[in-house]
């Protein structure tokens, strides 16, 4: 766009107002970790907060940013992939509903898309894929991979890849800090799935056309998203 360093639109978490303030202050508290906004400016990108301006305006944000990084949060609203709460934590009902237009917009405009754990989940259902809401009770008994942790110690496990941006970025095997108990069920038509954990989790899908990418995993805490973010940037080409 010529305009100097390209601009990294950071979708942000809503959080709920306490409701004797939501006359002075509204409905949400919208906030982002800053492990989100150093993660852009270690590529050399200028970090932006996509903050929710409803459906007239997305197509006009779109056309701001060169790339959109939909970052992590909690569960999506079951209801949005046909399926009930059961075996869900704390649901964001408001959230996706914005973000999945968005999501689509960016894809209509040709904007590269990043998305980080419930980025990617996002990225699945506006794609028609479903989540397995509870990767333990979905595993009934047998071992596999600890994927949660907790906010102050993610879990690390690692992930074996078969090709696409992870593969060429990261090799066959890679290190990677996870935080999440629900995943992407099955690759969205116009989707491969380039990255997964020794249980088999999905973790990363790519667009056919290389243009969208959705890792599982958090990026931006274990020093695998500056590579990500330059090589996505670097498909859409002008940078």
């Amino acid at each position: 766009m010529g305009r100097g360093a390209p601009l990294a639109g950071l979708t942000v978490d809503w959080k709920d107002v306490e409701p004797d303030c939501t006359k002075a202050w509204g409905r949400w508290r919208h906030s982002l970790n800053s492990t989100y906004a150093r993660l852009a400016a270690s590529a050399g990108m200028c970090p932006v907060a996509v903050l929710p301006c409803g459906r007239s305006g997305i197509a006009s944000l779109v056309s701001s940013i060169d790339i959109l990084i939909m970052t992590g949060g909690n569960d999506p609203d079951p209801a949005l992939y046909g399926m009930s709460p059961e075996g869900c934590g704390r649901i964001d009902y408001e959230r996706p509903r914005w973000e999945i237009p968005l999501y689509r917009a960016a894809r209509a405009a040709g904007v590269p898309v990043l998305g980080i754990c419930l980025g990617m989940q996002s990225m699945a259902i506006a794609e028609g894929s479903p989540l397995i809401r509870d990767i333990a009770s979905a595993a009934e008994g047998r071992c596999i991979v600890g994927h949660h942790g907790t906010a102050a110690e993610p879990a690390h496990h690692r992930i074996t890849t078969s090709g696409g941006l992870a593969g060429s970025l990261f090799g066959p095997s890679a290190a990677v800090s996870s935080f999440h108990h629900q995943a992407v069920a099955s690759a969205p038509d116009g989707f491969s799935v380039t990255a997964r954990a020794d249980d088999g989790i999905i973790e990363s899908i790519e667009s056919d056309d290389g243009l969208a990418v959705g890792v599982q995993w958090h990026p931006e805490r274990d020093g695998t998203g500056r590579a990500l973010l330059s090589a996505l940037l670097g498909r859409a080409g002008g940078w």
